[in-house]
């Protein structure tokens, strides 16, 4: 049984037993998964791990490669990211004192670029039953104080409202580590060092998830996406999460859910998570995709050298080079030979961005859309600083998606770094078969549902993001009330990124 409020917002009655994430977010929760001590670097490489995987389901077991310089003891804290009352984080376990060595040097491949640590195992965990579904950070301390962290998802594999797919792929594509300005390689020239590979010039053309993220070891998390998690996990949505690879492997099915979520930055997909996706749609699973510059390379895996499967991502960018042609030619999808532009799938696809910290306002149009029902957002209200720092559009030479109801619902013109006009739209449309799926057409969202790595929350969006998930759902979830946060900014102490110099 669900009761709806005067603001249109599904809410459970009080016979509805909690979901797994309501329960979760009545534990209490803690501040100190956050850096309480110096950061580790690239060039030092005081403490820094990596996972045996990105996921780990309920019982299963997942490995820490760790090194430390110069060779001593370090903890790890284990802390499931979500609301806990604006906290942020639940403390799930400490280990003892584990004696830490220093690992070889991570040394590119000449040709390729890859850079495979191919370190040895420092500390194993089964996960328990009763960690719940959610994203992890793992936060290492070695015995002189320097801090780093490790990410993985733990998977329950149940039939949750939702499954959140957090774009691990893209966190690979840009990672560089080592981060020396020296040796370490990305899929990116702007931030490739050393010497040219097969490419001409220093970025790589495979990247291995064995090795470190760069700098703080999260990849994009805590740019584009911990504010959505904060956000739907405060909202009390029924929600399960998993990784790219995870829809690559089949370890989750997107079909068991009524909707699957795709936030931040998601731009390097397979083309088998791309007929994925296109199967959800079409078997009736709603999509959302709260960020832009989606699906916009195609990368292959290969298995590691040690014969682990999907560890390496390929993306040659020109598709010349790649000695596969075909389908999984890895280029550009919207290019030949792959020819699967984004817009028949998201509504919109990419166009151009914004210089960092340079973000503009969104811009409603088409505001009579019952999406925006209780909203109190009119024609032509502008919500600031949520469009950047890359934005999609709606592109009239390629296809729009089939299905009814596709409308546009935003006109937020910009300049992009060229010195050109340009506009980013975010959209929605129903599929035949009764799907909904919706883009926000820019990358910073979630900036707008919560107030800790963005400017500040804004209860027209939340309420209009919450209107979006109801509809995928049924209203079948409950929306929760403002956010409040008495946390320090992430942004006094979380690195930017370096600008990229185009996608």
């Amino acid at each position: 049984m669900v009761l709806v409020t005067n603001m249109g917002t599904a809410k459970a009655s009080l016979i509805d037993p909690p979901n797994p994430i309501q329960y979760e977010n009545t534990s209490a929760g803690a501040t100190d998964w956050q850096p309480s001590g110096p950061v580790a670097d690239d060039v030092n490489n005081q403490i820094k791990g990596y996972t045996s995987t990105p996921s780990v389901a309920q019982g299963q077991t997942i490995s820490f490669n760790v090194s430390v310089n110069p060779a001593q003891g370090f903890v790890m804290r284990f802390y499931r990211m979500g609301w806990y009352g604006g906290l942020g984080a639940r403390l799930m376990m400490i280990t003892g004192l584990i004696p830490g060595t220093t690992q070889a040097p991570c040394v590119p491949d000449a040709t390729t670029g890859l850079i495979d640590c191919g370190w040895s195992s420092s500390y194993s965990v089964t996960v328990p039953a009763t960690w719940t579904s959610g994203i992890y950070l793992v936060k290492m301390i070695n015995t002189l104080g320097y801090q780093d962290y490790m990410i993985f998802v733990v998977r329950d594999g149940r039939p949750a409202a939702i499954v959140y797919q957090q774009p691990i792929n893209t966190y690979e594509g840009y990672n560089n580590y080592p981060d020396d300005h020296a040796t370490g390689k990305s899929l990116y020239d702007y931030a490739s060092f050393g010497a040219n590979t097969i490419a001409g010039t220093t970025r790589a053309v495979k990247v291995s998830f064995n090795r470190p993220f760069n700098d703080l070891g999260v990849g994009d998390f805590l740019f584009w996406e911990v504010d959505f998690v904060r956000w739907i996990e405060r909202s009390g949505y029924d929600v399960t999460y998993a990784t790219d690879v995870d829809t690559q492997e089949g370890n989750v099915n997107l079909t068991n859910s009524r909707a699957v979520v795709v936030v931040g930055h998601s731009e390097y997909w397979t083309k088998e998570m791309r007929d994925r996706f296109e199967s959800a749609r079409d078997a009736g699973v709603s999509l959302g995709f709260f960020g832009a510059n989606t699906d916009y390379r195609q990368v292959r895996y290969e298995a590691a050298a040690d014969g682990t499967p999907d560890r390496v991502l390929v993306h040659y960018r020109d598709p010349a080079l790649d000695p596969v042609q075909g389908s999984t030619t890895t280029t550009e999808t919207r290019g030949a030979p792959v020819n699967r532009p984004e817009q028949p799938l998201l509504g919109v696809q990419y166009s151009s961005y914004v210089a960092w910290g340079a973000n503009v306002d969104h811009v409603v149009i088409n505001s009579t859309n019952s999406i925006n029902t209780g909203t109190l957002l009119l024609e032509g209200t502008h919500v600031p600083g949520i469009v950047g720092y890359e934005m999609d559009r709606y592109m009239s030479n390629y296809p729009v998606p089939a299905g009814s109801g596709y409308t546009l619902l935003s006109w937020s013109p910009y300049t992009d770094v060229n010195g050109a006009s340009d506009v980013s739209n975010s959209s929605i449309y129903q599929a035949p078969s009764g799907a909904w799926v919706f883009c926000a057409g820019t990358i910073s969202w979630s900036y707008a549902l919560d107030s800790f790595a963005g400017p500040g929350a804004d209860a027209r969006m939340q309420r209009l993001t919450a209107n979006v998930l109801d509809r995928f759902t049924g209203g079948v979830s409950v929306a929760g009330p403002m956010a409040t946060v008495n946390l320090p900014s992430i942004k006094t102490w979380l690195k930017a990124p370096v600008q990229i110099p185009g996608d």
